[in-house]
């Protein structure tokens, strides 16, 4: 497959070995936190939704309902363009 062998990776010592893992570890870390502030920022959002749905279910019952119901097939709107560098030929017009 190779024209040429490849180049042999130098063996690590073990303070090498050692700052690998500390490396490792520190992005796992960092990772971990990244992930728990996504969680932490879901679940405010979660909580304000939950909110705002009493808060309506509490000044109109009728709208609270409405805003349940779950629309059968709804799909994301075909007539829309993915962002091009240029414009388009046919301004899409989303009062249609």
């Amino acid at each position: 497959m190779f024209q040429e062998e490849p180049r042999q990776l130098p063996k690590l010592t073990l303070e090498d070995v050692e700052r690998h893992q500390t490396i490792l570890r520190a992005v796992e870390v960092v990772r971990m936190e990244d992930r728990r502030e996504r969680r932490g920022e879901r679940q405010r959002k979660f909580d304000a939704m939950e909110s705002a749905y009493e808060a309506l279910e509490k000044v109109d019952p009728r709208l609270y309902k409405a805003a349940c119901v779950k629309e059968a097939n709804v799909v994301f709107p075909r007539q829309m363009r993915v962002p091009t560098e240029t414009p388009a030929k046919k301004i899409w017009d989303y009062l249609e």
